[in-house]
């Protein structure tokens, strides 16, 4: 199986892990379908715009 990860771009130290904000397994399925395809992506851009506000801070 295929994972998507979206993690934040911060600095992290030893005992400082990077936010993650998505983690989710993909199936060839639910990319197969159009309707579930358009929510893996937009579950996507969710994180990444999640992803950037917390770098920004």
């Amino acid at each position: 199986m295929a994972r998507i990860i979206v993690i934040a771009d911060v600095p992290v130290g030893p005992n400082i892990d990077a936010p993650v904000l998505l983690d989710e397994e993909v199936k060839p399925d639910q990319l197969a379908d159009e309707h579930a395809s358009h929510q893996v992506i937009e579950r996507v851009a969710w994180a990444v715009l999640d992803a950037q506000e917390v770098a920004s801070t």
